[in-house]
């Protein structure tokens, strides 16, 4: 890996710990350790999509960005630490001859046994499926092989899946599928039909690593669903890894229309049971983990003894990190304000904002406390300055989760009838859909 790589993987690792709480990666094991491999990942987040294969793929890979990126001064200097490739799209209104240049980059990166990875929805969208392929990956692939071949060219699916995608700290997972091999339709003696039938395939294999649902409501429904269904009760709180439930989600949203269909009149009841569980949960500001939660004495007691300390020996360095940061860490939010009803861009505003004023304001801090207490304050001040405030981070975050917690904790002892309502609605729910998956399983025997 050469200075420059490693450059490109560390900047891309820290942004990508600092935009989100926790990253899960599933299925490391089906990237090939060496070799030419094509990612194809959808597109649901803009410019955080690369940012996350770059940080998380266990190759080092060549991105393909739409040509127009090339044109904002922001993003010019990551576009070229990242050694991205221009693809240029009809729909930009460039000359799209140029794209002989760029397969033929592609070709080369392959042949020389490295990664490149796009995205071949060719757009960022914020549907909650995925878009139409284009055949772009295809070809590049069976473009390789023709002209340096035989490679022995992989293509790797990959799915990103976000808990909250525009919100700041939240949870991604990454899933990587199993290789396609072109063989086949390098076999065939049309290119379009082989570049098709390849497409077909890849779009197979994207459809085995992403959650698609025909639209949010019922994707949150169906969410929700698998949720009730997978568990029944814990000792404490916590919400599952997204990779835990993945499997299960999908399987119940692949199996959601088969259901309305042989049982509709079930399906709604569940449903409208579903809605109204949701509706209890945002009223009395629980979440479902909590409702299964039994809360014994001894492992609460051990949960605060746990906590407490750390929310008293932190205080200080907390709030010194608090107020060097405030300014910049709110302004991005403002800024995401602006493209809010484009669902896949407010996480890229927040990034490129907090890449942009959170260096500027630990200048100034530094400069002024320079002016005021010489150059050993100045250097202090910007060493102090964004590790305090990462500390705050995560200070805040521990002990803002340890309040909801224990919100919910008198919530439900407080008010226990709600608490046995929402159990028992919980509990008819799940039973309700065992019993649907049982009947919908034995319509197919």
């Amino acid at each position: 890996m050469s200075r420059m790589d490693g450059a490109a993987l560390a900047l891309a690792r820290l942004l990508a710990r600092i935009a989100y709480r926790s990253i899960e990666v599933r299925g490391a094991e089906h990237v090939p350790d060496d070799g030419p491999v094509v990612f194809v990942a959808n597109h649901g987040n803009s410019l955080v999509d690369p940012l996350l294969l770059v940080a998380l793929l266990p190759r080092r890979v060549r991105f393909l960005a739409k040509s127009t990126l090339w044109k904002n001064p922001l993003l010019l200097p990551f576009l070229r630490l990242f050694d991205a490739i221009p693809v240029y799209r009809q729909q930009d209104a460039v000359d799209t001859t140029r794209n002989r240049d760029t397969f033929a980059r592609c070709h080369q990166e392959l042949a020389a046994g490295a990664a490149v990875a796009l995205f071949p929805e060719g757009i960022s969208h914020d549907e909650p499926q995925l878009q139409p392929l284009k055949t772009g990956a295809a070809r590049i692939a069976l473009g390789a092989e023709a002209e340096h071949g035989p490679l022995h060219v992989r293509i790797v699916p990959v799915g990103l899946t976000f808990e909250d995608k525009g919100r700041f700290r939240s949870r991604a997972l990454l899933v990587i599928g199993e290789a396609v091999d072109p063989a086949r339709e390098l076999a065939l003696a049309d290119p379009r039909e082989a570049a098709r039938a390849l497409t077909a395939r890849i779009e197979a294999g994207l459809r085995q690593v992403t959650l698609n649902f025909p639209s949010w409501e019922i994707g949150s429904l169906v969410e929700r669903a698998a949720d009730v269904f997978a568990e029944d009760e814990r000792v404490l709180p916590g919400r599952p890894e997204l990779g835990e439930r993945f499997s299960l989600r999908k399987a119940f949203g692949e199996g959601f229309a088969e259901a309305r269909a042989k049982f509709p009149e079930r399906s709604v009841r569940i449903e409208l049971m579903a809605q109204h569980y949701d509706g209890m949960l945002r009223a009395l500001a629980l979440r479902d983990d909590q409702v299964t939660a039994r809360y014994p004495w001894r492992h609460a007691t051990a949960y605060l003894g746990d906590r407490i300390p750390i929310l008293l020996l932190g205080l200080p360095v907390a709030a010194v990190g608090a107020l060097a940061n405030y300014l910049p860490y709110r302004i991005p939010g403002w800024v995401a304000l602006l493209v809010q009803r484009h669902g896949d861009l407010p996480a890229t505003y927040k990034i490129l904002a907090g890449i942009v004023f959170f260096p500027i304001t630990w200048a100034l801090e530094a400069w002024a406390a320079s002016a005021l207490g010489g150059l050993p304050a100045g250097v202090l001040t910007a060493l102090a300055a964004p590790a305090s405030g990462f500390f705050a981070l995560l200070y805040y975050e521990r002990n803002a989760s340890m309040g909801r917690e224990i919100l919910a904790y008198l919530t439900l002892r407080w008010r226990p009838q709600r608490a046995a309502e929402l159990r028992r609605l919980r509990a008819d729910i799940r039973r309700e859909i065992a019993a649907l998956v049982e009947d919908v399983a034995g319509e197919k025997r």
